[in-house]
């Protein structure tokens, strides 16, 4: 700001230096001696192209026609300011007492270039032996003091101000400004009005500084509005110019998040609902001139999810938020698509809509959240306590609490946005209820029971049903006491009967375990085991977790003392999830009771011949398997008897 002062207070001298001579010396002899003025005032060259045309009414001033300001000796980028048309009007009585009250100012198509080298400096830093061409000696030996300063309207139109940082090599433009600045006393407040674009998006702002030479100099109350697009932004406590600076209320309404993202040349992702397709926050907000910006005790609504709780967001090439968060119940279910699709369907399945997270490469995080209740669509979780590192597209939550299904679970979940969508999860439960978690992620309700889990499994895709047609890993489970609904495993047994299915039907268990691996999709299991107060079974199959369907064979056992007690009949349930069928395997049965028979009859002719040969030899035989070694021996010794007796003449 100070930069702008000291080319005003030039300026001053060029009116004094105009009026003074209006009747004495022709207009170029004018220009040539106010723009010495104006060099000697402010250390720059000025160069006026057109004439230097004083006026005396309404108020003492001076137009001037086209005019530029030099740069800086180390730029070569050009003329700092340059416009069309320049016009100034000022209080002749305030000058002669030596203060500077501008009544007007009036610049057309100005271009400012305002620049910082590679080493820190500042092509708008006047007081800089290094800053100003060929007049840098000149303006080494100034003070830089300026006077009692005020103005009472300067309006800039059609304004480009770019903004050139050679150290970081970035570039920053804003056009199409119109501006209206007031500035009635130094010490008092300002005023500002302005409209502008930044690659392409056009924003308004409306600020009043309280006290414009402390706002300068240090801070000063601030307050400031700002619009762009049908995004809102104010900010109310105090800001400074040197350094820059700023600390108050911030409440800001972004409806309009393309428009935020475009002003900084950057494009908004689409984030699922829930995520921040509209943002609002509002908190006690700091900003400092190294580009960090804090909220502390700040309300965060992202679509319906509040959020409270404190934020530090630093302005870099690569913007990184570190956040401690808390939040009632949360409804993220839009990120993962929802659950499968109407299972009562014929074309059930998983939806095929694209997940978009594209919105994790936008940032870097360290986020702690505390959530009362957290809605993922595929599944419904109760107290959340996480911390979530996000880095270049790749988050890692790790679990600290997480109460889901009437149990505990702990581990981690990481989703890799870098060449597509990819996540895993490695998770442990306790005392989890399968019923409600089995029935949102797979619109299964049978299984009622309560146990404990643990899963490593890994997806890839960029829709629900990619990610569970490519699922793999492996697991186990253990579980207590419960029920399974709709099958009657005891009844199918004594009955032979395999209608024990439906709405009524159920077998009691008292425990099931079991271990799987899932490739591709598909869960395999081959250790099953149920025990309950009338039968035992084991079990193994698969479980088509992208298909939606089952091909499992379970083979029962009624105990002792049943009716039918010990029999095994094996039941095939086989199917989509929403419609399995059950079917007792009589075909393994009668196969089964066949090899039985043909065991037993295996066993009569064995005793039978068993029977025959001890009457025949006279000779103990066990079983038919040692019949050779016993017949061998027992011929052995009847060759060695007649030998003896043959030997003895007998």
């Amino acid at each position: 700001m100070k930069w702008l002062l000291r080319i005003f207070t030039g300026l001053v001298v060029l009116v004094v230096g105009a009026v003074a001579l209006l009747f004495l010396l022709p207009a170029e002899k004018i220009a040539s001696l106010v723009t010495q003025q104006f060099e000697a005032a402010t250390g720059r060259v000025m160069t006026l192209e057109g004439d230097v045309r004083p006026t005396l009414w309404p108020e003492l001033g001076v137009n001037v026609g086209a005019v530029s300001i030099a740069n800086a000796s180390w730029s070569t980028g050009g003329p700092m300011l340059q416009a069309e048309r320049l016009s100034v009007g000022v209080d002749m009585l305030a000058l002669i007492g030596g203060n500077i009250h501008i009544k007007r100012v009036e610049i057309v198509a100005p271009k400012i270039l305002l620049e910082v080298a590679r080493d820190g400096r500042a092509n708008w830093d006047m007081a800089s032996r290094d800053s100003g061409g060929a007049s840098d000696g000149a303006a080494s030996g100034r003070s830089g003091a300026i006077p009692e300063f005020s103005m009472q309207r300067a309006q800039i139109s059609d304004a480009v101000v770019t903004y050139v940082d050679h150290g970081s090599a970035s570039r920053t433009e804003l056009r199409d400004i119109d501006a209206t600045i007031r500035v009635p006393d130094s010490q008092g407040a300002a005023e500002l009005q302005m409209t502008a674009a930044m690659n392409g998006q056009s924003f308004a702002l409306d600020a009043t500084i309280a006290a414009f030479a402390h706002f300068l100099n240090s801070a000063a109350p601030v307050t400031a509005d700002l619009d762009i697009g049908r995004s809102n932004i104010k900010f109310k406590g105090n800001a400074g110019a040197q350094p820059l600076q700023a600390g108050g209320r911030v409440d800001a309404d972004l409806k309009d998040m393309a428009g935020v993202f475009a002003l900084f040349g950057l494009t908004a992702p689409d984030v699922p609902q829930g995520l921040g397709r509209n943002v609002s926050i509002s908190g006690d907000m700091t900003l400092t001139d190294a580009g960090r910006v804090t909220l502390r005790g700040g309300t965060i609504k992202l679509d319906d999810n509040v959020l409270t709780g404190a934020m530090d967001f630093t302005l870099t090439d690569r913007p990184r938020v570190v956040a401690k968060l808390s939040a009632g119940a949360l409804d993220f279910s839009a990120l993962t698509g929802g659950g499968p699709a109407d299972a009562g369907s014929a074309a059930a399945g998983w939806s095929q809509d694209r997940i978009d997270v594209s919105a994790l490469q936008s940032v870097d995080a360290d986020i702690a959240l505390t959530a009362e209740s957290v809605d993922l669509g595929l599944a419904k979780l109760g107290r959340t306590r996480t911390v979530t590192t996000l880095d270049k597209g790749r988050s890692v939550t790790e679990i600290r609490e997480l109460a889901a299904y009437g149990g505990a679970m702990a581990g981690s979940v990481v989703v890799n946005s870098r060449g597509g969508l990819s996540a895993r999860a490695n998770l442990t439960g306790d005392g989890v209820a399968l019923q409600p978690l089995l029935q949102e992620l797979a619109g299964f309700d049978r299984l009622i029971a309560s146990g404990d889990v643990a899963v490593n499994l890994l997806m890839v895709g960029d829709d629900m049903h990619t990610l569970m047609n490519s699922l793999s890993g492996d697991g186990k489970a253990s579980l207590g006491q419960g029920e399974l609904r709709g099958l009657d495993l005891a009844g199918m047994l004594r009955n032979l009967d395999p209608s024990f299915v439906g709405e009524g039907a159920k077998t009691i268990f008292e425990s099931v375990s079991g271990s799987f691996t899932v490739t591709d999709g598909v869960l395999r299991n081959k250790d099953l085991r149920l025990t309950a107060p009338l039968l035992t079974a084991d079990g193994n199959g698969t479980l088509g977790i992208g298909a939606q369907d089952i091909n499992f064979r379970v083979v029962p056992a009624l105990l002792p003392g049943q009716g039918n007690g010990g029999l095994k009949v094996p039941l095939k349930i086989t199917g989509p999830w929403a419609d399995p069928k059950f079917q007792l395997d009589l075909e393994a049965l009668a196969e089964q009771e066949l090899a039985d028979e043909v065991e037993e009859v295996k066993a009569k002719a064995e005793e039978v011949v068993i029977d025959k040969l001890k009457e025949e030899l006279g000779v103990e035989v066990e079983t038919l398997e040692n019949v050779e070694d016993v017949l061998k021996d027992e011929l052995e010794n009847r060759v060695r008897d007649g030998l003896l007796d043959l030997l003895k003449g007998k």
